[in-house]
């Protein structure tokens, strides 16, 4: 009733008694008022359950006294249909599922977790049932996200959630290997969910963090602004992190963390939260179904208890390998700025705390799937020890160096550049008119050209020696100039051919298809845009070693957890592509907050998490990240089980095999459901292990 009456207080009178409203998200008319009222009525007399009564007859009553008001505006309208359509929804959904919830302070639906469907708190699940079960299926040591809502019917200040152990024949999955946090939904610009580009025009409430501590952020709903809490010598405050552009905010200057456990989180009556679970079946256990319980506690009073069933599937996920070769691996990468030497000035030179957050963030790195992380730094000749050491604490965390991606940029100075040009400039004069002067000063320039690399080059031959020696093998790459036009690799060709040549390593660039003209490629291409096969095709074909990735499809930022599994894991796999490395883990400078939603004029902030001081939070899309690689890792087990069956000589084996092949080749994986997917490839595995082990 507060909440209607504030509406009412504040709303305009601009529609009033006109008996009809409209607003840029829906239109309402009394009709549509008293029709929905008048199916309250039916809800409410069809109900036993007490708690949903009473809180039917509480819309009931909020919407006969916004129609009877002579001032009814058009949000406030809006409001109150969309207010008794979640009702009537919920009632429906609630007396379809006997025996559920009957006397709890919500109604539970579990929800697949990497939905494309935004989950908000005015909105009740269309793809997600009433239920009291969880299901999980899970290969041995890897991580599962599940995912339930609760749709509030009572405030509730306080609900906690315990999670048990799960029994399996003999064996069991620690509590321990669950974690529940809560999603929190604040205020992102008006493209979230589905693009990185900015819209200053509005604010729109999506669903993004995932958080231990749901008051670690404060929304502010009539601003549409968003508040950090920072723990202050001085004292905690919160601090806002919204605007465009923001106030400055670094996550190495104000102490704030998350919780490392869920703490109680609140409901509102007639409002839905969503709560998330990472399972993390640890690698001995054996096959089976595992059960356990998730007891709910509301206020101090017992709410209701969930089922955790996890099926644990007989093998653990291989490293990923390419779908066009099972011999050759497919990198895991992403840009990012974990970096020792910016975060030890980050954190004025304190090694301590530069080293925490470092291991903190390569940990998660890992857990996410992100195996080949590039240094996305450079080796300082004259100080090499905090990129060594940065090297050693990313193979602490479980990272392959070999291939090392990043020993640091090979091209000259680029106030160089205008040298080169001038050389270009000179060159077509002697091409249009070739005289001696023009030759002249054509050599002229390109001698000054040449001594522009005396530098780089000298760089170039230490930093490899330095890093090759630290790591033990040759198998590195330098970076070549991003994004740079034709000149610019022209430019290059020369530091090109040097490293691979004179120096025996690798080069990294980004790109297009004009790197097909060059006469010395790199040996990886980072290819803005979508992923085809022709593209790969066309770079694989320019050598055996050629590997190839992209980017910008889109850049990190929408949140919608469904499209960015899709755009990293088996959109590039099926295109035959070696890697997925997208700008970027998240961006943090001097002049721009990782919290904040703005870059500048045209970008909303680019990031799969948002740093503390010494951690990241996690979001929807980073764990849409982490479920790509790992489908690719059920299909790279697929076909590795089809290879083996059709080496096998056994014709049940290999026609099964080549059956599980062609439907992983025909399946289309642009428009099949990530999940469906996902099952098909584990039915299949599961088949080919069976006649594997003579069943």
């Amino acid at each position: 009733m507060l909440a209607v009456c504030l509406l009412l207080a504040m709303a305009s009178t601009a529609f009033a008694n006109s008996g009809t409203g409209a607003s840029t998200s829906g239109a309402w008319t009394l009709s549509q008022l008293n029709g929905l009222k008048a199916r309250l009525d039916t809800a409410i007399g069809a109900t036993s359950r007490p708690q949903l009564l009473a809180y039917l007859q509480q819309v009931k009553s909020d919407a006969e006294t916004a129609i009877a008001s002579p001032s009814l505006s058009q949000d406030a309208g809006l409001a109150i249909k969309e207010t008794m359509e979640y009702a009537l929804q919920l009632a429906k959904d609630a007396n379809q599922a006997a025996g559920l919830w009957t006397d709890t302070p919500f109604i539970l639906y579990t929800v697949p977790a990497l939905s494309p469907e935004k989950r908000l708190p005015n909105t009740i699940p269309t793809d997600g049932a009433v239920s009291d079960q969880i299901r999980v299926v899970s290969a041995q040591g890897d991580y599962e996200a599940s995912s339930f809502v609760l749709a509030a019917l009572a405030d509730a200040a306080s609900v906690t959630f315990t999670a048990s152990a799960l029994q399996g024949d003999g064996e069991s999955i620690p509590a321990s290997a669950i974690d529940l946090r809560v999603v929190k939904t604040w205020y992102q610009g008006g493209t979230a969910w589905q693009s990185y580009f900015f819209d200053d025009t509005k604010d729109v409430l999506t669903p993004e963090l995932l958080l231990h501590d749901e008051k670690l952020v404060s929304v502010n709903h009539m601003t549409k602004r968003n508040s950090v809490r920072v723990d202050y010598p001085s004292g905690t405050q919160y601090v806002d992190v919204s605007g465009s552009p923001p106030a400055a905010f670094s996550s190495f200057t104000a102490p704030f963390e998350d919780s490392p456990t869920l703490l109680p989180i609140e409901l509102k009556q007639g409002e839905s939260k969503q709560m998330w679970l990472t399972t993390n079946v640890p690698k001995e256990t054996p096959e089976g179904i595992y059960t356990g319980t998730i007891d709910i506690v509301a206020d101090g009073v017992p709410a209701g208890q969930l089922t955790l069933k996890i099926r644990v599937l007989p093998f653990e996920l291989p490293s990923p390998k390419t779908y066009y070769d099972l011999d050759k691996d497919f990198y895991t990468m992403i840009y990012h700025s974990a970096r020792m030497k910016d975060t030890l000035a980050g954190f004025s030179g304190n090694v301590q705390m530069a080293e925490t957050k470092l291991r903190n963030q390569y940990r998660n790195l890992v857990e996410h799937n992100v195996i080949n992380l590039p240094t996305n730094a450079a080796v300082d000749i004259n100080n090499p020890q905090p990129y060594l050491r940065q090297l050693e604490l990313m193979e602490e965390a479980g990272m392959d160096l070999n291939p090392l991606f990043g020993v640091g940029p090979l091209f000259p100075s680029n106030e160089d550049f205008p040298i080169w040009t001038q050389y270009l400039q000179a060159k077509a004069a002697f091409e249009a008119n070739p005289t001696p002067q023009n030759q002249a000063l054509m050599q002229q320039r390109y001698a000054a050209y040449e001594q522009t690399l005396v530098a780089p080059k000298a760089y170039v031959q230490q930093a490899f020696d330095i890093v090759t020696q630290a790591l033990g093998h040759t198998n590195v790459y330098f970076d070549a100039w991003d994004e740079a036009g034709w000149d610019r690799l022209l430019w290059q060709q020369e530091m090109w051919r040097f490293v691979k040549e004179d120096v025996g390593a690798k080069i990294f660039a980004t790109g297009h298809d004009d790197h097909f003209n060059l006469e010395i490629k790199e040996d990886f291409l980072n290819w803005v845009g979508d992923p085809t096969r022709e593209k790969s095709a066309g770079w694989h074909g320019m050598g055996e070693n050629k590997i190839i990735t992209n980017y910008a499809h889109p850049h990190s930022g929408p949140e919608n957890p469904d499209l960015m599994r899709q755009r990293h894991g088996m959109w590039l796999y099926k295109a035959n592509y070696d890697a997925v490395y997208n700008y970027i883990w998240y961006f943090e400078s001097p002049y721009v907050s990782a919290w904040s939603d703005y870059v500048d004029a045209t970008y909303r902030s680019f990031g799969f998490v948002y740093p503390t001081q010494t951690d990241v939070i996690d979001t929807l899309a980073w764990e849409g990240f982490r479920e790509g690689i790992d489908d690719i890792r059920y299909a790279t087990k697929l076909k590795q089980l089809a290879e083996d069956a059709l080496s096998s000589g056994n014709s049940t084996r290999v026609a099964a095999a080549n059956k599980a092949l062609s439907w992983l080749e025909t399946t289309n994986e642009r428009t099949t459901s990530s999940d469906l997917l996902r099952l098909g490839m584990i039915d299949r595995i599961m088949k080919l292990l069976a006649l594997e082990n003579g069943n």
